[in-house]
């Protein structure tokens, strides 16, 4: 079944060129501009978050439902604060009647925005975890051993990770020193309901080759591909005959940031630009860093958010992805070939787990926490144009940002990952509005309104990349007849008035207001003036966009990652920042190459114990 799309022309995808770095100046200006920005906007924010927070106190509205009655109440630790995943089950598990604990890494977690929830009872700051950690099944560290102590002392019924890329390992490690120290309530007898898979299933999904070797045996298609060590084995594979006229990418299957944003088709017009590319890579190549060469899909790419309980799936939703994903839609308000395709993929998970729950009994037996299949498994995909066929390319052992599709107004979403017994499916509800971050949108959709404007649209993207390498692309011309993507925040013809008008349908305006709206539109019965201003079409609201930090219940976190967070963040730069060379390339233009909102942030972020992480992961961190 595949997914339509304008590409007519088989083109080979355009390389990325790569900008010169900024520099300091460069970085510093930028942050300048942006400290500004949000000063200029603090008054509006700070009214909008005073009207939130009385206009809860005299409705008696808040976040603090009639709680259950006991045991059903739970104690529920959620670490990983600092992601906007993690604010979302918090919120959800505090609607729900639960007492949440959060917790995050120091470094980043002093002014993570979930700190000022008004869902959080409590809040840890934990030792960063180490980026050296062992997977030797009898490792521990000072963050695994403040897990486990929380855990104790706040007598933790269930805990849920959200934590970062580099922590996951060490969770499932944590989760398993819980299960057989058997921490937990002791007041109960219970042991903590872990939410993450046993160290052996979890490192099977988080390394790329492990989890490629996986779903071969279990009978599922893969990219062709090869892991190498040295660049003598790159050149082997990228140029045997058997290979000739594939594409790869080139995958760092260790957790290093410089080499996570490299998107290069392989092998180059000539062997010696291939071999000047490897020699060049910021992580080289070594058997403690190895690297996998996989086939270069062309197709629409997704992601998905799944929770799932001894192999059943118990919260699921599929969203159109990219290289730097900042806009989430549900596929089943899409089109019906995308409604499709999130059956398709659903069915996918639902067969995985199946398949693989079948080997593990196969090989072990009775049923054990070694092979139970509770946790996250979220799954990227790709579907493959040419033989049509829908790929599997990673499965993230962590909550994804998608969770904030959800609603967090029903106790469905909690339930789902707190009963051990019979779960409920969660899923978002019906026509939910897409969820982006309007402190991302807003300032990009006013850089390039500004530089699109006469005269200044006169000046060159080029002479601008002289000032930043991050306005060349904000004052590149969108290309001709560019096709609706549903990723893309802000899209090319957005304005800041355009963009201030999604978010305040979708996120400001109470929701009974913008139910009588809709209502008294339909009874125009002008059709074109319904289908504008009520389903989206044209330029049209439809539901508007949704502030994935923004609640009328909870207003503080927003204030904060609007204001506080990302000014803290910025210290200095000198990342490199990616452009096509074809900005107004109609056709055949490569997901990995497209700008659709390419960061002016072009930045680093100096951690205090840490080696220096890209502004991109910043973004990661805080709105992921």
């Amino acid at each position: 079944m595949p997914i339509p799309t304008k590409a007519a022309k088989r083109m080979d995808p355009a390389q990325p060129q790569r900008l010169p770095p900024p520099t300091y100046l460069q970085s510093f200006l930028a942050s300048c501009i942006l400290i500004f920005t949000s000063v200029v906007s603090l008054p509006f924010t700070l009214v909008l978050t005073l009207i939130a927070l009385v206009w809860t106190a005299i409705s008696s509205i808040g976040l603090r439902p009639s709680y259950p009655a006991w045991p059903n109440r739970k104690t529920v630790l959620v670490t990983g604060a600092r992601s906007n995943k993690a604010l979302t089950l918090i919120r959800a598990l505090k609607r729900a009647g639960h007492r949440v604990i959060a917790a995050e890494e120091e470094e980043w977690g002093v002014l993570a925005p979930a700190r000022f929830s008004r869902a959080v009872d409590k809040y840890y700051l934990l030792p960063d975890a180490p980026h050296n950690f062992e997977e030797d099944g009898k490792s521990s560290n000072a963050y695994i051993d403040a897990i486990k102590a929380l855990v104790q002392s706040e007598r933790v019924d269930a805990w849920i990770p959200c934590s970062s890329v580099q922590a996951t390992m060490q969770d499932a490690e944590a989760a398993r020193q819980i299960v057989e120290g058997r921490l937990g309530d002791r007041r109960k007898g219970a042991v903590c309901d872990v939410f993450i898979q046993h160290p052996d299933l979890a490192g099977t999904l988080h390394w790329k080759d492990r989890f490629l070797d996986l779903l071969t045996e279990l009978g599922y298609p893969t990219p062709e591909g090869r892991r190498v060590t040295n660049i003598a084995q790159a050149l082997d594979f990228l140029y045997s005959p058997d290979h000739a006229g594939h594409r790869y990418i080139l995958k760092c299957l260790t957790l290093d940031d410089l080499a996570r944003d490299d998107f290069t088709l392989l092998p180059l017009p000539t062997r010696d630009a291939t071999l000047n590319h490897l020699h060049k890579m910021p992580t080289p190549m070594s058997t403690h860093t190895p690297f996998l060469l996989q086939q270069f899909l062309r197709g629409p790419e997704y992601c998905c958010h799944v929770a799932a309980r001894k192999g059943k799936v118990t919260a699921f939703v599929a969203c159109r992805s990219n290289e730097m994903l900042m806009r989430y839609v549900d596929v089943t308000t899409l089109t019906a070939e995308e409604a499709n395709m999130g059956r398709r993929m659903e069915q996918w998970v639902q067969e995985f787990l199946k398949r693989w729950k079948a080997k593990l009994d196969a090989e072990g037996g009775i049923e054990s926490y070694e092979r139970e299949l509770t946790g996250h498994f979220s799954f990227d995909f790709i579907w493959d144009e040419r033989d049509e066929t829908l790929y599997a390319l990673e499965c993230n052992v962590r909550a994804h940002t998608a969770i904030c599709l959800f609603s967090t107004d029903t106790p469905v979403l909690a339930n789902s990952y707190l009963n051990t017994v019979n779960p409920p499916l969660s899923r978002p509800p019906p026509q939910s509005a897409p969820v982006s971050w309007i402190t991302h949108a807003l300032p990009l959709a006013t850089f390039r309104f500004l530089l699109r404007l006469p005269p200044i649209n006169l000046i060159p993207p080029r002479t601008w990349g002289t000032l930043h390498p991050g306005l060349v692309p904000l004052a590149s011309k969108p290309r001709r007849h560019t096709p609706y993507d549903p990723t893309a925040s802000p899209t090319w013809s957005d304005t800041p008035i355009s963009v201030l008008a999604k978010f305040t349908v979708g996120t400001f305006l109470p929701s009974w207001i913008v139910t009588a709206f809709r209502g008294a539109v339909t009874q125009t019965k002008h059709l074109h003036v319904e289908e504008n201003l009520v389903h989206g079409v044209g330029g049209g609201f439809g539901f508007g966009e949704k502030d994935a930090y923004w609640s009328w219940t909870d207003p503080v976190p927003f204030l904060i990652e609007a204001h506080v967070t990302f000014a803290n963040g910025w210290k200095a730069s000198d990342t490199e920042l990616l452009l096509p060379t074809h900005c107004e390339q109609e056709e055949g233009m490569s997901p990995l190459c497209r700008v659709e909102h390419m960061d002016f942030y072009g930045g680093h972020y100096h951690g205090a114990n840490t080696s220096t992480t890209t502004i991109q992961e910043l973004g990661r961190n805080f709105y992921n």
